[in-house]
């Protein structure tokens, strides 16, 4: 049993020991997913979230999800927030110098716990926007629900110092409880993420749609615009246009697709 132990352990170092040199190498690559809006304009930015994955996963070297949770147990994960960050100012770059008609898209960009208490982060963030001369609203970071619960005194900071910046905010998993309204108009971001349970029923049953229809209207009147995410099918994405939701993500929009 010691010796298998030893074994995970040896594992686990030759994990995290690739993953830090894959910060430095280039072995992290991006991919993206389309978030489609669902209003009538046509005039709306392309708008996107960034997704990223491991190179060795990528080539079947590691199980899938093997690298994420390794990262974040060495306190890694606000390193892999920078690299995005700068690998997305560098390919908006250089697309730009390829066409200069191209249209800057809006990145929605995860961010981890450990990065919403990084003092310095937001200073990156604003040194790449200056040097790359990023529009406003290149960057629209996305956190977790639960993670805006738990640590919303650090993303009071990290949402003010982002947002002088010219950045937005999403938060996603968002359930549309009675208590969580409240928390919104403490923090109010620029867009909510609604869970798939809001969604899923949504035209097969009267129910769904009127809460669906509610909880939206709820968040427009807060200034608040709404995505769903893990819409499936044409009928759903019928109804979310009904009900006036303003975006969506899902399959049936399209999956994710590999950006830089």
């Amino acid at each position: 049993m010691a010796v298998q132990m030893e074994d995970e352990s040896t594992v686990q170092k030759n994990i995290a020991d690739k993953l830090i040199a894959a910060l430095k190498t280039g072995g992290f690559v991006l991919y993206a997913q389309k978030i489609l809006s669902l209003g009538a304009s046509q005039k709306e930015r392309p708008f996107q979230e960034v997704l990223v994955r491991f190179k060795e996963e990528e080539e079947k070297l590691l199980p899938p999800g093997t690298f994420f949770p390794m990262l974040q147990e060495y306190r890694l994960l606000p390193y892999v927030d920078r690299w995005v960050v700068s690998r997305i100012a560098t390919w908006i770059q250089e697309s730009r110098a390829r066409n200069a008609g191209w249209p800057t898209p809006t990145n929605g960009v995860n961010l981890s716990e450990d990065t919403l208490r990084e003092p310095t982060f937001a200073d990156f963030v604003a040194k790449h926007i200056q040097n790359s001369k990023l529009p406003e609203g290149t960057f629209t970071f996305e956190v977790g629900w639960d993670t805006a619960l738990v640590h919303s005194e650090p993303l009071k900071g990290i949402l003010a110092k982002l947002r002088a910046v010219g950045c937005r905010f999403t938060f996603a998993g968002f359930d549309g409880s009675d208590g969580s309204f409240s928390f919104l108009k403490v923090l109010k971001p620029d867009f909510v993420k609604l869970t798939y349970g809001i969604v899923k029923d949504i035209g097969r049953a009267l129910a769904a749609s009127e809460r669906a229809e509610s909880i939206n209207q709820k968040l427009h009147d807060m200034g608040i615009k709404t995505i769903a995410e893990f819409v499936e099918s044409h009928e759903v994405l019928d109804h979310l246009r009904l009900v006036e939701v303003d975006f969506a993500q899902g399959l049936i929009i399209g999956g994710p697709q590999k950006l830089a």
